[in-house]
């Protein structure tokens, strides 16, 4: 009887714990995205098109989009971002750099950029904390806001 008993008080809490609802992770830390250096010397207009120095980027996040010199206007994907941004209180710059010069890159980097794709997170040090293929929407994006959102509030590296 009392192995019965057993057997129906584990069905009882298997099928509980099964129906329960999804875990808490509000306690879990979030990670930063990693640190991949500091922001290489470009080219840079604001969206409007105005020349920019990268010392004007200090202490912001910014988003630079690494364009071909013909399209130099932020694309739908940065503009979706900076209003989800917004929304959520995250304010973010958006920034187009344009040079072809010397600039060098991590050779990971410098596919997507020739090919005007090439979209990177910049934290308020000037430092570089997302590299993206901006051509990848909408996971591109989702990636981005999630990063954004974590070096607004998580911890300093």
């Amino acid at each position: 009887m009392s192995a019965l008993a057993c057997a129906a008080l584990v069905l009882v809490l298997d099928f509980a714990w099964s129906e329960a609802a999804p875990k808490d992770t509000s306690w879990e830390l979030a990670v930063p995205p990693p640190v991949y250096g500091p922001l290489p010397a470009f080219t840079l207009r604001d969206d409007r098109g105005q020349p920019l120095e990268t010392g004007q980027l200090h202490g912001q996040l910014t988003l630079i989009q690494c364009a071909l010199e013909a399209d130099a206007h932020p694309r739908p994907l940065l503009r979706q971002v900076r209003e989800q941004l917004k929304a959520d209180g995250v304010p973010v710059q958006v920034v187009i750099a344009t040079s072809r010069d010397s600039t060098v890159l991590h050779p990971d980097w410098q596919p997507l950029r020739d090919s005007g794709r090439l979209l990177l997170l910049v934290d308020q040090r000037l430092q570089v904390r997302g590299v993206y293929d901006s051509s990848q929407a909408p996971a591109t994006s989702e990636r981005v806001i999630e990063d954004a959102r974590c070096l607004r509030s998580c911890p300093p590296p």
